[in-house]
């Protein structure tokens, strides 16, 4: 194979790479247009991709405590406690602990919390009719060829 297929490849997936980076870090706001009433107002506040995906994680399982999180979200305890310390300051999330164990904490959604993972499951869905409308640009071959590449590559990570 062509060496210079392989360097264009490399640069971008280093560009693919830098701006997800980008993008995981920065703030999303919820949009007013994905607020369906008034009340859900008091959410559209900035929520790190990390923040809105920890309440996706608590919406979805139950027992859920930093490691748990940390697990899941394949990022450190501490990225996980920072996140949860805004969470809990916008009473999005509350700690419950188990009778009999006073040590391990565990995160519970409030009504505010149910109401935010609903928003960003929205959100997600509009993502992903978006990816639709990128992979109409590809023949299947195509598509099966990039889906096999990134399995592949994650396999090796």
């Amino acid at each position: 194979m062509d060496n210079r297929i392989h360097d264009e490849l490399i640069q971008a997936i280093q560009q693919f790479a830098s701006k997800r980076d980008k993008r995981v870090m920065q703030k999303v706001q919820i949009p007013s247009r994905d607020m369906s009433s008034e009340h859900l107002e008091h959410l559209r506040k900035e929520w790190t991709l990390t923040q809105l995906h920890i309440v996706s994680c608590i919406h979805a399982s139950q027992n859920v405590n930093n490691s748990f999180l940390a697990s899941r979200l394949h990022i450190s305890k501490a990225a996980v406690s920072k996140a949860v310390q805004a969470l809990l300051k916008h009473n999005i999330i509350t700690v419950t602990k188990k009778p009999g164990n006073k040590k391990e904490i565990f995160y519970k959604l409030t009504e505010s919390g149910r109401e935010l993972a609903a928003l960003h499951e929205q959100l997600h869905e509009k993502a992903k009719e978006q990816y639709k409308q990128l992979f109409n640009e590809f023949s299947i071959d195509d598509l099966k060829t990039v889906t096999a590449f990134f399995n592949l590559w994650v396999k090796h990570m």
